[in-house]
Protein backbone atom coordinates (compact mmCIF):
# COMPACT_ATOMS: atom_id res chain seq x y z
CA UNK A 1 0.00 0.00 0.00
CA UNK A 2 2.72 2.45 0.45
CA UNK A 3 4.29 2.28 -2.95
CA UNK A 4 0.91 2.52 -4.60
CA UNK A 5 -0.18 5.94 -2.08
CA UNK A 6 3.90 7.30 -2.95
CA UNK A 7 3.08 6.42 -6.56
CA UNK A 8 -0.43 8.29 -6.59
CA UNK A 9 1.45 11.09 -4.88
CA UNK A 10 4.15 11.76 -7.03
CA UNK A 11 1.40 11.35 -10.43
CA UNK A 12 -0.49 14.32 -8.42
CA UNK A 13 2.34 16.15 -7.76
CA UNK A 14 3.50 16.28 -11.26
CA UNK A 15 0.47 16.91 -12.76
CA UNK A 16 0.17 19.74 -10.41
CA UNK A 17 3.52 21.23 -11.92
CA UNK A 18 2.75 20.44 -15.34
CA UNK A 19 -1.02 22.84 -14.70
CA UNK A 20 0.96 25.59 -12.76
CA UNK A 21 3.35 25.22 -15.65
CA UNK A 22 0.83 25.47 -18.55
CA UNK A 23 -1.05 27.90 -16.95
CA UNK A 24 1.81 30.55 -15.85
CA UNK A 25 3.02 30.10 -19.98
CA UNK A 26 -0.19 30.93 -21.38
CA UNK A 27 -0.66 33.81 -18.76
CA UNK A 28 2.72 35.01 -18.34
CA UNK A 29 5.74 35.71 -21.25
CA UNK A 30 6.50 32.14 -22.16
CA UNK A 31 10.57 32.65 -22.14
CA UNK A 32 9.67 33.76 -18.33
CA UNK A 33 7.84 30.79 -17.08
CA UNK A 34 10.38 28.30 -18.90
CA UNK A 35 13.28 30.38 -17.06
CA UNK A 36 11.66 30.64 -13.73
CA UNK A 37 9.67 27.26 -13.83
CA UNK A 38 6.57 29.19 -13.12
CA UNK A 39 5.38 31.16 -10.40
CA UNK A 40 6.06 28.96 -7.50
CA UNK A 41 9.94 28.32 -8.34
CA UNK A 42 8.82 25.14 -9.33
Amino acid sequence: MKYVIGIIIGIVCLAGVIALKAISASTTYMDDSFRWGGRDGY
